[in-house]
């Protein structure tokens, strides 16, 4: 008659690790970074600070100095 053996293999319980929702400051911030680097890119590749060589007048007032 066969002899029937059983093995028996114990796990350890998993754990389940639940990370909490992101902070909503570092999210909202995240998203106004974003726009402004938008918005610096689209200035920059409509010319930024350059003029294409055009004309700029500047109205200064007369200044009188006297001591």
């Amino acid at each position: 008659m066969p002899v029937e053996r059983e093995t028996i293999i114990e796990r350890s319980p998993s754990e389940t690790v639940v990370v909490g929702g992101g902070n909503p400051f570092g999210i909202i911030g995240a998203i106004v970074a974003a726009v402004i680097a938008v918005l610096l890119i689209l200035w920059l590749a409509n010319g930024g600070i350059s003029s294409n060589g055009d004309n700029v007048n500047v109205d200064l007032p007369n200044v009188t100095v006297t001591q």
